[in-house]
C-alpha cells in the first residue's frame, strides 16, 4: 500500500511508556501512522486542531481535568466525524456504555494483543463500531 495512504492517528494516553508501545504496534502496519500523541485532554484538544487526524485512541482513565469520557464528548461534539477508539484497562459493559454514549466508535482492552488492536482501529477507521472481547469482561484490571 502507497505510504499516502496512511491512515493518521492521534494517541492520548497519560503514561508514555503506553503511548510507545502503541505507536510501536500501530506502525507495525503498512496502512497505519501515529501523527502524535498527548498525555492529557488540553494537548489531545489542540493536537487534533493543529494536526488533522483520521482517528484518535483515548485512554477512559486520564488524569488532570478532562478523562477520557469527557475529552471524548468533546471530541464529539467538535469533530462528530472523527472516530474515537477508547482503549482501557477497564473491562465490563458499563465501561463500553458509558464510552459510546461518550460519542467513542469502539472499545478496546489495553490486555488485548497487538492484532487485536490494529483490527479494532482498522473497523473504526472504516466507520464500524467495535468492542474487543476483554473490554466485555465485567473482571477489571485497574
Amino acid at each position: 500500500m502507497p505510504t499516502d495512504t496512511k491512515r493518521r492517528i492521534l494517541i492520548v494516553d497519560d503514561h508514555p511508556a503506553m503511548r510507545e508501545g502503541l505507536r510501536a504496534i500501530l506502525e507495525g502496519a503498512n496502512d497505519l501512522e501515529v501523527c502524535g500523541e498527548a498525555e492529557n485532554g488540553e494537548k489531545a484538544l489542540d493536537a487534533v486542531e493543529k494536526l488533522d487526524p483520521d482517528m484518535a485512541i483515548v485512554d477512559i482513565s486520564l488524569r488532570e481535568k478532562l478523562d477520557g469520557l469527557d475529552l471524548t464528548r468533546r471530541l464529539h461534539r467538535r469533530w462528530p466525524e472523527l472516530p474515537v477508539l477508547t482503549f482501557s484497562l477497564h473491562q465490563g459493559e458499563a465501561y463500553c456504555d458509558a464510552a459510546m454514549a461518550a460519542g467513542a466508535l469502539g472499545y478496546c482492552a489495553k490486555g488485548e494483543p497487538s492484532k487485536v488492536v490494529i483490527q479494532a482501529v482498522r473497523e473504526v477507521l472504516q466507520g464500524k463500531r467495535f468492542i474487543s472481547k476483554l473490554a466485555r469482561s465485567s473482571s477489571s484490571q485497574s
